[in-house]
């Protein structure tokens, strides 16, 4: 007898598509396969044949801003409406950084841990920076609280004019690197070094250059930030890590040259996962009237050129992993735009793509699985396995398999809805998709075995969440 049984569904495998259901039988997965082999079931949930995928892990999540009087009060003010939205949009799981230069990382975490177990709606883990030889010192004992990724601003994030938000992050040198990823590879699999590259030598230069001139669209952003300071970035990464040997995890990849030299990688055999955002799929740097300032992020948006080789990437190899590096500045008009409109401001407003949680599911099946760009196997390759797998989650979360925790996503793919004032269940006022039509959207999220949305509507009433340390091997 299980506790509950989803049937009249095509459930996404690693062995492929089932069509038929899963048992569940308190937290966990219990029995996946035919209706007729089911068990019975204290609960039975029609699928009514739309996909039963594993719920989605979003491993780059900013739960927290520089708007915060203090990392209590944005933590229990944002992630119970931001994880809520994170439900509504097949997210079960995230990952969130934790650190400011000036500080200890290890306090911050105790602090995180408490607040999330309080506050979360879903289950998180998460990541250090490492921004200084002080944070190289703690990196043991966060291997031994179950923190084994640490990211580290290669070298984004200087201090300088119109990024004051952001005082708080630092960028370490290739010194600083080296002695992490050295840690990394001794202390072996799952600890993980995570990399956002761009050269913020070059690109400041570029961005004052173009203030002079007088621009501040959005396409000045992304000549501010070209293809090549994130390229250039990532070579000098890649070489750091094969010197150490360590896993190297590449953050919210943007550009085609940035593809191909994680497939080239790859192909020489070196352990290199490449991570893309939804808003490089499927925006460009030629968006000022639909987006304006909304579009600032870091790294700019790219061009056509480069949404299609990311597309091609994640069903080719280099794009092993999705995240949104969704945060929780900037998420109304005035804090985003900085008082000062939507269009023609794009040095003062405030960097980051927000939603992220909530849209990145709808997004993908829109644009990607139901314009057979990918697969529905790709997408629970790229959204939830491979991300389970790269932090040492796997096989507790990112599938279906007996004995994995019983995160499941009913997903109908012909459900249709406009990305708009009423879409979003988090805090979003500024969405690069505002007016877009989409089709996909999750239907029923379990978490750990418990109903939290049913026919698209919250039924958790309570936070249940959990810090996931990983494992020490």
């Amino acid at each position: 007898m299980a506790d509950i049984v989803i049937k009249n569904g095509r459930v996404v495998t690693p062995s492929g598509i089932i069509n038929g259901g899963v048992a569940i039988d308190g937290q966990k997965i219990m029995h996946i396969g035919s209706d007729a082999s089911l068990p019975r079931g204290n609960r039975t949930i029609d699928a009514e044949w739309n996909f039963v995928i594993p719920g989605l892990i979003d491993p780059h999540v900013h739960m927290g801003s520089s708007e915060d009087q203090s990392l209590e009060q944005g933590l229990s003010i944002t992630l119970p409406v931001e994880t809520e939205g994170a439900l509504h949009g097949g997210i079960t799981t995230f990952g969130h950084f934790v650190g400011v230069k000036e500080e200890p990382i290890l306090p911050r975490l105790e602090t995180t841990i408490a607040l999330g177990e309080q506050y979360s709606f879903t289950d998180f883990f998460c990541h250090a920076y490492i921004m200084g030889e002080h944070h190289l010192a703690e990196q043991a004992k966060l291997c031994e609280r179950g923190v084994t990724s640490f990211k580290h601003f290669f070298n984004a994030y200087k201090t300088r004019k119109g990024e004051e938000q952001f005082n708080h992050l630092g960028p370490i040198d290739a010194g600083i690197l080296f002695q992490s990823l050295e840690f990394v590879a001794k202390f072996g699999y799952p600890c993980l070094g995570m990399v956002h590259c761009e050269d913020a030598d070059i690109f400041s230069i570029l961005e004052e250059r173009l203030r002079v001139a007088g621009r501040n669209d959005l396409a000045a952003w992304a000549e501010s930030h070209p293809n090549s300071v994130e390229y250039i970035r990532i070579i000098y990464a890649l070489e750091i890590a094969k010197m150490t040997g360590a896993p190297l995890y590449v953050v919210h990849i943007s550009t085609a040259e940035g593809v191909d030299l994680v497939v080239q990688a790859q192909q020489d055999g070196y352990c290199v996962w490449g991570e893309t955002c939804p808003q490089y799929l499927t925006h460009t740097a030629d968006m000022e009237t639909e987006i304006g300032c909304w579009g600032k992020v870091n790294p700019s948006l790219k061009y056509k050129k480069d949404n299609k080789r990311l597309w091609q990437g994640i069903r080719a190899g280099g794009i092993t992993n999705i995240g949104n590096d969704h945060g929780t500045g900037g998420r109304t008009v005035l804090t985003k735009e900085a008082g000062k409109g939507k269009h023609d401001n794009i040095w003062d407003s405030r960097v980051g793509i927000r939603g992220g949680l909530e849209h990145m599911l709808p997004v993908m099946m829109t644009f990607g699985v139901n314009s057979n760009r990918i697969t529905i196997e790709d997408l629970v390759r790229i959204c939830s396995t491979n991300t389970a797998k790269a932090f040492g989650l796997y096989p507790k979360k990112g599938v279906i398999l007996p004995g994995s925790d019983a995160d499941l996503v009913i997903v109908d793919p012909d459900k249709k809805a406009t990305i708009d004032k009423n879409f979003y269940h988090c805090l979003c006022e500024v969405s690069i998709y505002d007016g877009w039509k989409v089709k996909g959207i999750a239907r029923t999220v379990l978490m750990r075995g418990e109903v939290m949305v049913e026919n698209y509507c919250m039924t958790a009433k309570a936070s249940h969440g959990r810090y996931i340390p990983r494992p020490i091997y």
